[in-house]
């Protein structure tokens, strides 16, 4: 595990980490290779069930997701419920509001969690045509210190190109395990979200309903970019 998790330099908000934990977060659901995990973990203990649980996720990210063929409408479609089922969402999205989700309205909230997950899917779901030689491999399962919470660690290697090792924070609570945090090469992928929200909020007097429009903005934007590459293609 990396000693220091960092952000992005809020210069360049989540420029290196779109380069290597999001194009990982797509790589990380192919191939999947379970390798030892904690030491004298068998597969009952917690840790040994929150490998299964990321296991378990890119196997069904294999069986759902690679199909070149697949409409993106469809993937997109298939991503968010399996974004939904291993994602803590609104944990992640009051996270990376930070300060300004205690002073948000229960409807702004409901607002800005809305568009985080689609700003989410925009960027996972197209990413998965194209990685089936991807190896995806667990290589540990650490407990934290905070009861329920473990890092899994993994190396994804592409079929062309350098590996890479992905981190991800996990919570089990009730029996469950979420994600709440992908760290790529020591970037949070949280924190630099929070960064750049954080700028873009102030840039917006403070007001968290601006973040909301540049990101509704966006995910338009985008969305009419992806349909008209996929019209194309």
């Amino acid at each position: 595990m990396t000693n220091q998790i960092r952000k992005a330099n809020p210069t360049r908000p989540a420029r290196k980490w779109r380069r290597s934990a999001l194009r990982a977060l797509a790589a990380a659901c192919f191939c999947v290779a379970i390798l030892p995990v904690l030491a004298g973990a068998g597969p009952a203990s917690a840790a040994g069930e929150a490998g299964e649980f990321l296991a378990s996720m890119t196997s069904r990210a294999i069986a759902q997701l690679t199909d070149e063929s697949l409409p993106l409408s469809e993937r997109k479609a298939r991503f968010r419920v399996l974004f939904r089922e291993s994602f803590d969402v609104p944990a992640v999205g009051r996270f990376v509001l930070g300060r300004y989700w205690r002073k948000a309205t229960p409807e702004t909230r409901a607002a800005f969690l809305s568009v985080f997950e689609e700003i989410m899917i925009q960027r996972f779901a197209p990413k998965f045509a194209g990685y089936a030689e991807t190896k995806f491999e667990i290589s540990r399962v650490r407990a934290l210190d905070r009861p329920g919470h473990f890092v899994i660690r993994s190396r994804i290697s592409p079929d062309r190109g350098e590996a890479i090792e992905i981190d991800w924070r996990v919570r089990e609570r009730d029996g469950h395990f979420k994600i709440l945090d992908v760290i790529g090469e020591g970037i949070s992928m949280a924190l630099t979200l929070r960064s750049e929200y954080a700028s873009a909020i102030k840039a917006s007097g403070g007001r968290v309903e601006g973040l909301i429009d540049r990101l509704r903005a966006q995910v338009e934007r985008d969305g009419d970019t992806q349909t008209s590459e996929s019209v194309a293609n």
